[in-house]
């Protein structure tokens, strides 16, 4: 009787040790049919055009106290092909802890002006941030190597983060280089009832001898009126040896026109200074000898049929000054010439 007793226990005490702690596992499962125009017109089967297909692991342990250790593990996935990306957990991969102190995260993680322009104006191949290559949405959307403390909440509603990282890509060396790729930042964010804004900086040394640096701020703000609701941003970069600067700034109004359906639309400028800014997206032509521009124009029209699954289309056109070629989607554009994009599609969350 005693050792039954004592087994039982023991099985209890197991029990309890495992109800205190949690790993879900979590994705996104998004497809459309697009057709974009660049020089060319191109007609597919596309992967996470209005969010990113991913297969992620999430996981928390109650360590007593108040305190929990954390981990993420996020993986892109391209539906069309069934392909991972070209690192396994390349959106995130890190590991932390929680507490009355904050929170503190190490490993690949976003950045924090990378994660606040995603949330306002999105970063997928139809959204401003990806097309504008701006540093936020291209080349600084995310860091290797980086420590982020998530400060604890001192005004309801605020939220102060800032983030270091020692290298912010795979090809800074691990070797003692100085400040090569070594990167700074912080963020505040404020969200109280229909009110919403933001600000957040990022100060990279390049990957590369020397004293190189990209900087970039991102300043929103939001309001939702019930009817609608209205988003204003500004975006800047600087970046030493290429160009003075890149601006992008702009507009998005959401609009819920029924029940599950909402439409938005939104209208950019991007302006970037002489000097060769090439990017993966676009770049402004060293050519030029004035401000170039090009004009973002996009519309979404999201339909929800429950929680996890919405229908959805997507509309955007670029329209580029005479030494820019800023595309959708990423298809070839010639300097001075226009890039349309249209997919619909459907997002599955799990």
């Amino acid at each position: 009787m005693k050792k039954t007793v004592l087994a039982l226990a023991a099985i209890a005490a197991s029990s309890a040790a495992f109800a205190q702690s949690s790993v879900t596992l979590y994705g996104v499962v998004d497809a459309s049919v697009e057709s974009v125009k660049g020089d060319k017109t191109v007609t597919r089967v596309s992967s996470g055009n209005l969010a990113s297909s991913r297969i992620a692991f999430k996981g928390v342990e109650d360590l007593g106290g108040g305190l929990k250790a954390t981990f993420l593990l996020d993986a892109a996935v391209a539906v069309d092909t069934g392909a991972a990306g070209s690192t396994l957990f390349g959106r995130s991969a890190y590991v932390g802890l929680t507490g009355g102190f904050g929170e503190v995260r190490l490993g690949r993680q976003d950045s924090l002006i990378g994660a606040q322009l995603s949330a306002v104006v999105g970063t997928r191949g139809y959204n401003e941030g990806r097309i504008s290559g701006v540093l936020a949405g291209d080349s600084l959307r995310r860091l290797d190597n980086a420590i982020t403390y998530i400060a604890p909440t001192f005004v309801p509603g605020l939220t102060l983060a800032a983030q270091f990282s020692t290298g912010y890509s795979a090809s800074v060396t691990t070797e003692d280089t100085g400040n090569d790729g070594r990167t700074y930042g912080f963020s505040a964010a404020y969200a109280n009832g229909p009110l919403s804004a933001g600000l957040s900086y990022i100060k990279a040394n390049t990957d590369v001898p020397g004293d190189v640096e990209n900087t970039g701020v991102l300043a929103y703000g939001a309001y939702d009126f019930g009817v609608a609701k209205l988003t204003a941003y500004y975006n800047t970069d600087d970046r030493d040896g290429n160009f003075d600067d890149r601006d992008l700034y702009g507009f998005k109004v959401a609009v819920p026109v029924a029940t599950g359906v909402t439409l938005t639309g939104g209208y950019a400028q991007v302006r970037g200074a002489k000097g060769d800014a090439t990017s993966s997206t676009g770049n402004f032509n060293a050519k030029s000898t004035q401000d170039d521009k090009a004009s973002i124009l996009t519309f979404r029209a999201q339909y929800d049929l429950s929680k996890r699954t919405a229908l959805y289309a997507l509309f955007t056109q670029v329209r580029n000054d005479k030494n820019t070629d800023l595309s959708v989607s990423g298809v070839t554009t010639a300097n001075d010439k226009s890039s349309r994009g249209l997919a619909v599609g459907v997002r599955h969350s799990f």
